[in-house]
């Protein structure tokens, strides 16, 4: 349970006893004409269906609306997460005398305990909070309009501590027009995992959100990659919709609750986006005594703060006070859109005030015939040729979402945790130095893996091969030479070769225990190692002997198809092999796909069907063009017929030619049962060795 956050040097910010207008959920009531209360309509909460109000606090210059001029701009100070009124923010009063605005305090979704910390509904985590502060600031904006009072519209502020700094850097965000400034107070920048499901991580707050995405209280993917306040493409549409706000952001560097991690996240994706962001992150030699107490998350007088940082910007009568260029979005009214993975974020500024929607995305046309290839189907449904490279990138995006729905969603930017990795041993293995080791893959899991690091390692960077296990108890250690089949010990055959190779348990296998299930997170143990996967390429990546341009991926059987899963998926696997790994599924034992260490939704969505299976192995092949992929095949295999891989390459093979790599797809069929003799690995070796050496 978290407990509600009040720093004594700002428990005097407590406003109580102010009488109150209250309004109807279809009523905005006018703008005072003293300091005062008011309840204000807030958008639907689909947690608690049914008409919302809030109370806001206005705090006028001199206490009344009389003294509002041409001059005087409008501001929120917003309170933190437990909080209500204006506790762990700015004062407002002293906000409203000494820069000259209307200050108001926002009791937006979820103030106060009960609701915040001991509900059981999910923390809001800025989106309703932020669209309950603007339409606040609407109110105000539209009100003072209807009152004939003259105010400074160009001056628009806000600020809030904590939970009020997240609130004031989402509000910023839906509305990226409208203020000239905000002074962001050591407030969360992300609803990261560890914040959303209570799991260890890098803060201990607890938003209450669950993984199950049956449950009432899951977190989609839409909603955490919308409260991701440094989500790159966001600040680029920021950046692209021109918002001229000045953002101040304040955080001290030994800030655990709000980690400071996050914050320099923000400022870098922030500059990157190019927005006009000012930071302040607090350390020792900032500790003054008077208005910087602490480098961890209270800092200190968070309303001389946002003086001694943004004062020369916000004060009306300094030289250097800014004025925002253009009008607000409540004046524009029109529409400000965010993409996410399965739609948009919409925030309409039709009536002025802020209505947020999400619009998911049109779902992708199904295909009949996956081996056909020639053709994609447009918006209209319709059957268009693939000519050109563009026509191509459609039909692939509706392969790569297909592929999805079978897997289930690929984790996005929000789930790459620091890799933490821990050596347990290392065992010189000729001239090898064979590392045991184990790296965090998500908030939940450490994936158990070999490291195999050659000679020459020690003085150059060498390209590296990411080496994936058939379907054995004793996982890594097959490919790593420790147990198991002699013919599957490619990971310290090509380390021997002069390869860095990392060879991962499967999820469930080996050393690696795993729990599947709605509560993993995954739909699918084959999305799950795809994640894994995609963690070791960051891994291998990482170190100085690798380079990190040259890395392929190889597989037997279940490696085989593991590899072609990642490969869709990560475009860092530059060379492929996937040996005695797939065929058509119609050719193919549709029913043992479906255990949940591999794709459980064919039977629970598509009833082991191959016809409804929403996509084929010779689409995913053609998804790695132009990269190099080998299909290494044994003629007897009683798991994937032949002939069906042969399907699988012939169908692929116009992409290739139409990216112009025609020669990059190769076959090798050998004979022989299910199995990765000799002839073949050394055939597959030759092939890494073209494409990476």
């Amino acid at each position: 349970m978290r407990l509600l956050r009040i720093c004594p040097l700002l428990a005097w910010l407590l406003v109580v006893g102010l009488p109150t207008i209250a309004a109807a959920a279809d009523q905005w009531p006018s703008v005072p004409d003293h300091d005062l209360r008011v309840e204000l309509p807030g958008q639907e909460w689909p947690l608690r269906p049914g008409p919302r109000k809030f109370a806001v606090l206005v705090h006028y210059p001199g206490g009344k609306l009389a003294n509002v001029t041409a001059q005087t701009g409008l501001m929120l100070t917003l309170h933190n997460w437990g909080g209500t009124d204006c506790v762990g923010t700015a004062s407002p009063h002293i906000l409203a005398q000494r820069l000259n605005v209307v200050a108001v305090c926002v009791n937006y979704l979820q103030s106060g305990p009960k609701d915040s910390i001991e509900g059981p509904e999910p923390y809001d985590f800025g989106y309703l909070q932020g669209l309950d502060a603007l339409r606040t600031l609407h109110w105000l904006f539209a009100g003072l309009k209807a009152k004939s009072m003259p105010f400074a519209s160009d001056r628009i502020f806000a600020t809030g501590g904590s939970g009020g700094g997240n609130v004031t850097l989402m509000a910023c965000k839906l509305a990226p027009r409208t203020f000239t400034a905000v002074v962001d107070l050591c407030g969360m920048k992300k609803l990261s995992d560890d914040i959303a499901f209570n799991v260890p991580g890098g803060s201990d707050l607890n938003a209450r959100f669950h993984r199950d995405p049956a449950h009432p209280f899951a977190l989609t993917r839409d909603h955490q990659e919308l409260r991701w306040l440094a989500n790159p493409a966001h600040l680029k549409a920021m950046a692209d919709l021109g918002t001229p706000t000045k953002i101040i952001s304040v955080h001290g560097v030994d800030d655990r609750t709000c980690p400071f991690e996050d914050a320099e996240e923000f400022v870098s994706n922030a500059r990157a986006a190019r927005l006009d962001i000012q930071p302040h992150f607090i350390r020792k030699e900032d500790l003054d005594g008077k208005v910087f107490l602490s480098t961890g998350h209270s800092l200190g007088n968070r309303t001389e703060i946002v003086f001694k940082v943004a004062g020369q910007w916000l004060t009306a009568t300094e030289a250097t006070a800014l004025r925002r260029p253009g009008p607000t979005d409540f004046e524009r009214r029109d529409d400000v859109r965010y993409p996410t993975s399965n739609g948009s974020f919409v925030v309409s500024y039709k009536e002025g005030y802020p209505v947020g929607r999400f619009e998911p995305a049109v779902a992708p046309p199904r295909y009949s015939d996956h081996l056909d290839l020639t053709y994609y189907i447009d918006a209209d449904g319709q059957r268009q040729a693939v000519k050109t490279i563009n026509d191509w990138v459609t039909r692939r995006r509706h392969v790569q979402r297909h592929l999805e729905s079978v897997l289930g969603q690929l984790p996005g930017p929000l789930q790459r945790v620091p890799l933490d990795v821990k050596t347990i041993e290392d065992v010189k293995v000729g001239t090898i130095i064979r590392r045991k080791l184990t790296y965090q893959s998500d908030s939940l899991s450490r994936v158990p893996a070999y490291l195999f690091l050659p000679a020459a390692a020690a003085t150059k960077r060498l390209p590296a091969v990411l080496c994936l296990q058939q379907t054995t108890d004793v996982g890594k250690d097959e490919p790593a030479s420790i147990a198991g089949d002699a013919n599957m010990q490619y990971a310290l055959h090509l380390a021997e070769r002069g390869y860095v190779t990392l060879a991962p348990d499967y999820p469930s296998l080996g050393e690696y225990k795993f729990n599947f299930g709605p509560a993993s997170g995954y739909a699918s143990g084959s999305m799950k190692a795809v994640w894994d996967n995609m963690r070791a390429v960051d891994l291998l990546q990482s170190l100085p002997s690798v380079d990190g341009e040259r890395i392929g991926c190889i597989g037997h059987s279940l490696g085989g198809h593991n590899t072609m899963f990642t490969a869709v998926f990560e475009p860092r696997l530059k060379v492929l092999v996937s040996n005695c790994g797939f065929c058509t599924f119609q050719k193919d034992d549709v029913p043992s796909w479906t255990g949940p260490r591999y794709m459980p939704r064919i039977k629970s969505v598509f009833d082991e069907d191959a016809a409804k299976v929403p996509f084929d192995f010779s689409e995913l092949i053609a998804c790695f063009a132009p990269r190099p992929f080998l299909a290494s095949a044994a003629e007897s295999d009683n798991d994937f017929r032949i002939d069906g891989v042969r399907d699988c390459v012939r169908a692929a093979r116009p992409i290739y030619e139409l990216l112009g790599q025609s020669g990059a797809l190769e076959e090798s069929y050998y004979p022989g049962p299910h199995a990765f003799p000799a002839n073949a690995r050394q055939r597959a070796y030759e092939f890494l060795d073209k494409y990476l050496k």
